[in-house]
């Protein structure tokens, strides 16, 4: 059989977002692994700079997907909320903490191993439509594919090809490693911390404690988010007096810096014979988290993708609604709706001293962040908390 295109789908990025699109199209839907291109700029195993949470929502799914996690990884075992000296904390099976490094690889090595044509460290540098599907540049080559999954992050290049505006302000993180010391109690139990003392800098955002295993060895990912939903605060300064409040002199950690782009209602998901996937499309913008969304946004991206391909068709207006409806869909435009009031608005004192003080709410949180749908009577009774406390 001759093909009018060099391959039917193209995915660009090979992370999480694209490694599970390609496996999912591959594992559940029977679509020929050679007729389906990864594209990543990077060579892999490649550096990422993230501090690694995959929900239980994201494990399950890879599980669910013939996906074994065998890279070191270190279970979430419960979390615990900071503000001016008060600790909440909960122990909660929340997922796992891995390096993504070796996460991505491995994600990466799996699609490999289904037979998934992967071409690392080759950029796209150029992305325009053709009658029927789209012509992609990588270097010095070209190639053709029906449709097109843009799985490539916050700085994706397929949006700036296509000129794709931004739907928000995008949020700003460090990331930083230490090894395990003494004083970290919480992290070395499996916690992890969320500390909002950052919120008296102007920031809106937290910054993090999260156990992680480095060489075989305990260590502790730490770092700070601003959701960066208003102007202002110094990120770095901030980062550096919640550092030395830990005992550490930021001038002797390595700190890598990234952006990340959130979900919202404007998000973009989708255009004619292109589907945008994981952080290319957004993630959770209370937390900054993404990893297990798109690994499960890669399971509705493919679906859509089988169907057009048995179908001829090009529309993706129904992945589009599917993942607005789905439950990480509602969670992100929920975390969304959160970010704005929580951070920065008047819901924002009594919802901090709930999650502070309340088993009950940070219970509820944890569900909810792992991938639980509330009931009306939570949402009722966390409802009625926050509204005695601003009665008070």
């Amino acid at each position: 059989m001759t093909h009018a295109f060099d391959h039917d789908v193209a995915i660009v990025g090979g992370g999480p977002a694209g490694s599970s699109t390609a496996l999912h199209l591959v594992r559940s839907h029977g679509i020929r692994a050679d007729r389906i291109v990864v594209l990543d700029k990077a060579r892999f195993p490649r550096d990422k700079p993230c501090a690694g949470a995959v929900s239980q929502l994201g494990v399950d799914t890879l599980h669910a997907l013939g996906v074994r996690i065998d890279v070191p990884f270190v279970a979430m075992r419960g979390v615990r909320v900071l503000f001016r000296g008060a600790v909440g904390e909960t122990p909660c099976a929340m997922g796992i903490v891995i390096r993504r490094t070796e996460f991505d690889t491995q994600l990466v090595s799996e699609a490999r191993s289904a037979g998934v044509i992967v071409r690392d460290g080759e950029p796209l540098d150029a992305l325009e439509r053709i009658p029927g599907g789209f012509r992609l540049g990588a270097g010095r080559s070209a190639f053709t594919a029906r449709l097109v999954a843009a799985c490539d992050g916050a700085g994706s290049t397929t949006r700036k090809l296509l000129g794709l505006r931004e739907p928000e302000r995008k949020g700003h993180l460090y990331v930083l490693d230490t090894p395990q010391r003494p004083s970290d109690d919480a992290t070395s139990r499996g916690l992890i911390d969320f500390d909002l003392s950052v919120l008296d800098d102007g920031l809106q955002g937290y910054t993090w404690d999260f156990p992680t295993m480095i060489d075989g060895a305990r260590s502790v990912s730490r770092g700070i988010y601003h959701a960066n939903i208003e102007p202002g605060g110094e990120v770095k300064a901030s980062l550096a007096r919640a550092l030395a409040r830990r005992g550490i002199d930021i001038a002797t950690v390595k700190l890598r810096p990234f952006s990340t782009r959130p979900f919202v209602r404007g998000s973009l998901l989708a255009q004619e014979g292109l589907v945008l996937v994981g952080e290319a499309a957004g993630i959770d913008r209370a937390t900054g988290e993404g990893i297990g969304q798109a690994i499960v946004m890669g399971g509705i991206a493919a679906r859509h993708l089988a169907r057009a391909l048995r179908t001829g068709g090009t529309s993706f207006d129904a992945y589009a609604r599917e993942v607005r409806g789905s439950t990480i869909g509602r969670h992100m435009l929920q975390s969304a709706w959160l970010a704005r009031r929580v951070y920065g608005g008047r819901l924002g004192p009594p919802a901090r001293r709930l999650l502070l003080h309340s088993t009950f709410a940070r219970d509820a949180a944890m569900r909810w962040y792992n991938g639980s749908s509330l009931p009306w009577s939570t949402k009722l009774r966390l409802g009625a908390g926050l509204a005695l406390d601003r009665g008070a």
